[in-house]
């Protein structure tokens, strides 16, 4: 591997600061973890339902 450049490295300085540290980072216990699964699941279904409606509109408007 090649030697990081100076630019590289303070970029990733940079990144890094503005994560969280990982001892701040909440803990998931197992109770949380199917509440979460269900948002997010529910988030990727309306997405889809949104994009399917909004794609209907679109192609109607056309078709006139």
């Amino acid at each position: 591997m090649s030697e990081q450049s100076a630019t590289r490295r303070e970029l990733e300085a940079k990144v890094r600061s503005m994560l969280p540290d990982s001892g701040s980072l909440p803990s998931l216990d197992g109770s949380q973890r199917p509440a979460l699964a269900a948002i997010g699941v529910g988030g990727v279904l309306s997405g889809y339902l949104w994009g399917r409606i909004r794609g209907r509109r679109i192609r109607k408007a056309r078709e006139r």
